[in-house]
């Protein structure tokens, strides 16, 4: 008997949601909803350190840019 591998049956996936509702006085509200999947939220995390690192990256090039200009 040969060993053969049996796909497991497709699920769907876990959906995450998150609500938060604000009130500045007696007329002014917002309210603001959200449903992601596990995937969605690592691919945001993804996106938002791509983002973080490469504005550090322009930050020390302005930086040294700057001092290569004024000759500090």
């Amino acid at each position: 008997m040969t060993n053969q591998l049996i796909p497991a049956p497709l699920q769907t996936p876990a959906i995450h949601r998150a609500r938060a509702s604000f009130r500045i006085g007696q007329r002014a509200k917002m309210v603001a909803s959200v449903k992601i999947t596990s995937g969605g939220i690592l691919s945001v995390g993804a996106l938002v350190s791509g983002i973080l690192l490469s504005t550090a990256v322009l930050v020390r090039a302005s930086v040294r840019a700057r001092q290569v200009r004024t000759g500090d």
